[in-house]
């Protein structure tokens, strides 16, 4: 459970766009970049370094590049197994950045990750009160709670979520969205029909799995198709597109949705592209092509035993 914490608070922050940007100190941009680069190749504490030489360049006061640079340091702590510091860095964070939710959402989650629930809850609220209509923020809240054995708490995010006062057709689809997680089909299916009614591409997705769930697997795939070629879609969503093909045993269109995954601009979800890749093409028998696949996964994320040890099995067949 742990993990899933890290990579959340790994994903959660992405990079402001500074570079060339005059009133940024370049050396700073260029170390926290560098940083960067460190983290992603595993190499948190050297990572934690560079962060650290970034913002010694500052010129004093707190920009959105010291904000931003201190986001990735907490995270590379984190990472690290420096869990204080960490804590120590997100506290920084919600005194310069408080009106950001995320720094109380990204504290809280260390916390829970740590079994600290009374804490997370805390900041949890923190963070809901800065951002009270983010849906995703309560959705992102549960699943933390729920993946860590506190679904109880969870759910009561989920229902306050569903009593925000909204009838937009974004409303709509996040509550469709809400009620398919909480096990009512009827209400989700009336919320993201009329989410789709007002063109809200996404609420197709969920859609599309109240009808497999009812077993209309024509209308599903309909509606999964139209989802997919939209230009709104995006790798998260293919990849989801991806693994409901392989559970329903489609997985020549399975690697059709996780190739195209891989074929966008932005691509957040790396990793479970290709992994979903390798098993697409495990099912169709195309070991070779599933190998060579396996081999790009693991020479760009190395370390994964389950990953290692499936690649000694493909290299058998």
């Amino acid at each position: 459970m742990r993990k899933r914490i890290i990579s959340l608070i790994l994903t959660i922050y992405t990079a402001i766009s500074l570079t060339g940007c005059t009133k940024y100190n370049e050396a700073e941009i260029s170390l926290r970049d560098e940083g960067i680069d460190a983290m992603e190749s595993g190499d948190y504490e050297g990572a934690i370094d560079l962060f650290n030489q970034a913002l010694a360049k500052s010129i004093g006061k707190v920009t959105d590049l010291e904000l931003d640079i201190n986001y990735y340091k907490a995270a590379a702590q984190n990472s690290s197994g420096a869990f204080e510091d960490a804590i120590k860095t997100y506290t920084y964070l919600i005194r310069y950045d408080g009106n950001n939710y995320e720094a109380y959402f990204l504290r809280g989650s260390l916390y829970a990750g740590e079994g600290e629930i009374g804490e997370a809850i805390t900041d949890y609220d923190a963070a809901i009160a800065v951002d009270k209509k983010n849906y995703l923020l309560y959705i992102e809240i549960y699943e933390n709670l729920d993946a860590l054995g506190y679904t109880d708490q969870g759910l009561v995010y989920l229902n306050d979520a569903l009593n925000i006062s909204d009838k937009s057709p974004e409303g709509l689809y996040y509550k469709g969205r809400i009620y398919y997680m909480l096990g009512q089909p009827d209400e989700a299916r009336t919320n993201l029909q009329a989410a789709v009614d007002k063109d809200i591409m996404e609420a197709k997705l969920y859609l599309a799995k109240l009808y497999q769930d009812e077993g209309d697997y024509t209308t599903a795939q309909s509606l999964l198709e139209e989802y997919a070629t939209s230009e709104n879609v995006t790798s998260g969503a293919l990849a989801a597109l991806g693994d409901i093909e392989m559970e329903n045993g489609n997985y020549e269109n399975a690697l059709n949705y996780y190739q195209a995954g891989l074929t966008l601009e932005s691509i957040d979800n790396m990793p479970e592209l290709l992994k979903g890749q390798v098993a697409a093409l495990e099912k169709l028998d195309r070991y070779s092509e599933a190998r060579d696949v396996l081999t790009q996964y693991l020479e760009k994320y190395p370390g994964d035993e389950a990953a290692e040890k499936e690649l000694i099995f493909l290299q058998t067949r």
